[in-house]
């Protein structure tokens, strides 16, 4: 396996087999990239980082061309996921509703409001539990525009995470809680099995088309069992080694879908109910609970 990154130092860099510095993708020429492919007999691309999958989506098509395959979703889809807004807009109507999203506060929806970065690929900006007043102050910045507001609602998270064949079907999902949480990522997650929610968040999965390969949701679940769909992120998340030890074996799942056993993968895969992750000073533990 081959990592490549633009920050030689980054934390991956001594988890994968061969590590190779890569220019920033907005530096980058179509002449370029392919020259690199070449040299390192690269064959096959999974990016991993929100802010790459819509450059890799666009080069999909002249990467095939060129025998090489991005293991990625389509462009479409990654914009509407990407923009908060237009992610509750399209999901509104969807067995798992979103919660709901403003360009602005208003003061009788909510006692209390959550701001967020309109677009996953913008700096992070998550501020939680802010009175009205407070949420306002945002409106002031200079990135007033950017930014998203939605009620504030408590309870416990869970990730869904599904793989996809390039024709559009859903294998999974596999639920997980989200036990501990430090800057968005699972940092102690737990395989556990609700056949009811289960069925719920492959409808959210195939509301819309366009999903290829690993995507994963976040799903909130408020007092009584109510569910609110956070996101839909259209790749690998940090904590989905979880995931593929536990059954979800999208990456070989790829490769059997390229060779041509597609009815091999189970339409059903059995996954590993209480088996947990925990990470701690950048060491990743897998066993069971």
């Amino acid at each position: 396996m081959l990592g490549c990154d633009s920050d030689e130092n980054c934390s991956a860099a001594i988890k994968v087999d061969h590590f190779i510095v890569f220019p920033k993708i907005n530096e980058l020429s179509d002449q370029r990239l392919l020259g690199l492919c070449e040299k390192y007999q690269v064959t096959h691309i999974l990016p991993t980082r929100d802010g790459e999958l819509d450059y890799w989506a666009k080069k999909k098509n002249m990467l095939k061309d060129n025998q090489i395959t991005a293991w990625v979703s389509d462009t479409e889809c990654i914009e509407m996921c990407n923009d908060k807004l237009s992610f509750f807009q399209e999901w509104a109507d969807c067995v798992v509703p979103p919660i709901i999203t403003y360009d602005q506060p208003h003061k009788e929806k909510a006692d209390q409001w959550a701001v967020k970065a309109r677009n996953d690929a913008g700096a992070r900006i998550n501020e939680l539990g802010l009175s009205y007043d407070q949420a306002c102050k945002y409106l002031d910045g200079s990135r007033a525009g950017d930014l998203i507001f939605q009620p504030y609602i408590q309870g416990r998270e869970f990730s869904a995470e599904a793989w996809f064949s390039r024709g559009g079907k859903c294998y999974g999902p596999l639920l997980r809680w989200r036990n501990k949480v430090v800057d968005g990522e699972s940092h102690k997650s737990t395989v556990f099995r609700n056949a009811i929610w289960e069925s719920k968040v492959k409808e959210v999965f195939l509301h819309k088309s366009g999903f290829v390969g690993h995507c994963l949701a976040q799903v909130l679940v408020e007092k009584g069992d109510k569910l609110h769909l956070v996101e839909i992120n259209p790749r690998l998340g940090g904590a989905s080694p979880l995931a593929l030890r536990a059954g979800l074996e999208s990456i070989r799942w790829h490769f059997m879908e390229e060779a041509g056993k597609l009815t091999d993968v189970p339409e059903q895969p059995r996954f590993h109910d209480g088996l947990s992750l925990s990470k701690s000073e950048k060491t990743v533990f897998i066993g069971m609970i």
